[in-house]
């Protein structure tokens, strides 16, 4: 932790340490309340978290996962007019957490932290079109149990199906079939909590290799 520390302060050319704080997020806890202006900049050093978006008509979509390390909150920072996307921890989550209104004008004149950052999100747009291109080209099967491998806690799947069908691009019930699928192939058992992953090495075979049309 301590080591990860001084890589974190490393980044900036002021000491950052003085605004800075350790905070830890529980599964299923906001990291970053919709619509709310961020009080911190996270700097996540453990974990995972999903981005989403609720909608007017009270429907939520998720947008992305966020694993660690990640900033989570530099858009809002970059843009003190923008209020914020909601971020929720999926697994347990540790962040440096830097108090943004102590240290706005050190951060936005750092230009060692904004080179930091802008290399940090030239990597997240080369992520993301990766992923786009993924959705393209490989089949539900593989896109599912990597979604599955990516957003279960402790061996259990519980992410809502509506939310899943629509950021994978699929109708609700082919995501039902694939996963009706797993379930009779041995890989996954259903519970009433979620899905328990019976066979993880099948479950990560199938995410390398399955490729084709949806």
């Amino acid at each position: 932790m301590k080591d990860s520390f001084f890589a974190f302060t490393d980044i900036f050319e002021f000491d950052v340490s003085k605004y800075t704080c350790f905070m830890r997020f529980e599964p299923g806890e906001d990291i970053l309340k919709e619509g709310d202006q961020p009080l911190y900049l996270y700097y996540l050093i453990n974990g995972r978290a999903k981005l989403y978006l609720t909608h007017e008509n009270g429907k939520a979509t998720l947008i992305n996962f966020l694993s660690a390390p990640c900033f989570i909150g530099e858009m809002e920072l970059l843009d003190e007019k923008k209020r914020s996307d909601g971020v929720r921890a999926v697994s347990v989550c540790e962040c440096y957490a830097v108090k943004v209104s102590e240290c706005r004008e050190k951060l936005l004149h750092d230009t060692k932290f904004l080179r930091y950052l802008c290399e940090f999100l030239s990597r997240k747009a080369v992520g993301n079109t990766s992923n786009y291109s993924r959705n393209q080209s490989y089949t539900l099967k593989s896109r599912l149990a990597s979604f599955i491998l990516e957003t279960s806690v402790n061996g259990m799947y519980r992410e809502q199906h509506t939310e899943v069908a629509e950021y994978l691009g699929v109708t609700y019930r082919h995501l039902l079939y694939v996963l009706a699928e797993f379930v009779k192939e041995g890989v996954l058992e259903r519970t009433r909590s979620g899905y328990k992953i019976i066979d993880l090495e099948r479950l990560r075979d199938i995410d390398n290799h399955t490729v084709g049309k949806n």
